[in-house]
């Protein structure tokens, strides 16, 4: 059997399929993939030059231009809202009883489709679309709000939060929890076990520092799904209207107020790029193929054959590349930006450059999401529909769909292909255009300014062609 296994991994390891990958099926590029890089290079910098010399100085610091589209109340919204928060609610608490009691094939339990695709994923992209959505049904700031009616320390909190942990224990959560979704093999037992973990912690952290403060910037999805909100059409205003204004407008003089939130959003791209290549055959091979003999010399035999007691190892040295890689991105990043300011001369300090040209980054971090993983919503997360009617995996056909609403929508891969290199590009151009606007604010004169930026340009035509080229790979076996 063992001998079996390995045979198999090797002809796994040894195949070398030249097609893209797009979420599993193998697609054959219509043209070589480096005419598609080029090609979204050269869009980029024409897109550069087009705002050069049409963008207006004031872009920075003029408000996002809205259609106010009307304020929801009376009796029958906040029926409305108090139904979607029961829904939330109830939604999470069968999602963790399902998972303690329920069949453990994590295809037939809703837990793992429920949480992984429709809440982590599908909620991230409701975020882009209604940026304000989760602040109002966070599952566990309702609990709390419900708890703290008979414990009013939760509303306050026990001490003050303070300053120096800033967003360090939502990054300390992302960190956890992408370890979990990539390396952490979980079943539907074992989720349940996680959430209610987290539960935990959230609770602490809201009787340790009262609600509003640690939803603000201790607690992972409130933070995650704020800043993808921010890039949102739809939003609510400080008259809480709801209003309609540009994509991505809402980051316009925006800026990081704290380096751990820096690194948050460095790592919201990172990771996306390091699941991408770690499910390639180059990152596959370059260990295991150990193309420079490395290992072999001190295995004795070639890595392949050590795979049973190696492959641990191999695991602890993909989540440290994990750990490092914002660090990367922000050395990256900083250079960049040095380069910019040296070219300008500017007086301004690095601190302030990294804060104010932070969330320019934010557009290539959401759609680097969206092209790796909006397929899975397609053909996994459309099965939630089938998973309703038998929550438990227990053979149940409660609504009569069962079966039929587990049909996935399988997309043409051609179609895949194209959106992801648009999507890749239009996010990159949002990113050359929020900074360039950022510029305009900081920098004593237009000149200045588009100096400025052509290191920033550089930046992003490297994000771009690294990001192409991450889906243009072919995955491992």
């Amino acid at each position: 059997m063992k001998r079996t296994t390995l045979t198999g991994f090797i002809g796994a390891l040894l195949a070398t399929p030249v097609e893209a990958h797009s979420f599993g099926q193998p697609y054959q590029l219509p043209m070589p993939y480096w005419m598609y890089i080029y090609g979204a290079m050269a869009a980029l910098a024409l897109s550069f030059v087009v705002l050069a010399f049409f963008l207006r100085e004031d872009t920075g610091d003029r408000q996002a231009r809205r259609l106010v589209l009307g304020k929801q109340n009376g009796p029958v919204a906040t029926w409305l809202h108090r139904g979607l928060q029961s829904v939330m609610v109830g939604s999470f608490a069968l999602a963790i009883i399902a998972g303690l009691i329920g069949n453990q094939d994590s295809y037939r339990n809703i837990n793992m489709t429920y949480f992984w695709i429709v809440f982590a994923l599908g909620g991230c992209y409701l975020s882009a679309l209604v940026g304000c959505w989760y602040e109002t049904l966070n599952p566990w700031r309702i609990v709390a709000e419900l708890l703290s009616r008979h414990c009013t320390t939760l509303r306050e909190g026990r001490f003050r939060y303070p300053e120096t942990l800033a967003y360090w224990p939502a990054l300390a959560q992302y960190l956890v929890f992408i370890i979990i979704e990539l390396f952490g093999d979980t079943r539907p037992f074992s989720l349940s076990l996680i959430l209610l973990c987290y539960t935990a912690l959230t609770l602490t952290g809201v009787y340790l520092f009262g609600i509003q403060r640690w939803f603000y910037s201790g607690d992972l999805f409130a933070v995650l799904f704020r800043l993808i909100g921010r890039m949102a059409p739809l939003q609510r205003d400080e008259q809480q209207r709801w209003v309609l204004q540009w994509p991505f407008a809402g980051l316009l003089g925006q800026r990081a107020d704290h380096p751990s939130l820096l690194l948050f959003i460095l790592f919201m791209l990172s990771s996306t790029a390091f699941d991408g290549l770690r499910e390639t055959q180059l990152w596959f091979g370059h260990f295991w193929k150990d193309p420079l003999q490395i290992l072999t010399p001190l295995l004795g035999e070639h890595p392949i054959y050590a795979y049973p007691y190696l492959r641990p190892w191999f695991v602890a040295y993909e989540i440290f590349c994990l750990l490092i890689s914002p660090l990367l991105y922000l050395g990256v990043f900083l250079l960049f930006l040095w380069l910019g300011k040296l070219i300008t001369r500017s007086s301004l300090s690095m601190t302030t450059l990294t804060a104010q040209f932070s969330y320019s980054l934010l557009p290539i971090a959401l759609v680097y999401h969206i092209t790796h993983y909006y397929t899975l919503l397609l053909n996994q997360g459309v099965k939630i529909r089938g998973l309703i009617s038998d929550p438990f995996g227990w053979s149940w056909n409660i609504f009569g769909n069962a079966i039929t609403g587990r049909l996935p929508i399988i997309p043409d891969m051609g179609f895949v292909w194209d959106s992801q290199v648009w999507l890749i590009l239009i996010g990159h151009v949002a990113s050359v255009w929020l900074a360039h606007a950022e510029a305009l604010r900081c920098f004593n004169s237009r000149k200045q300014a588009t100096l400025s930026q052509f290191p920033m340009l550089a930046l992003m035509i490297l994000f771009t062609g690294f990001g192409l080229w991450i889906l243009a790979q072919p995955l491992k076996g």
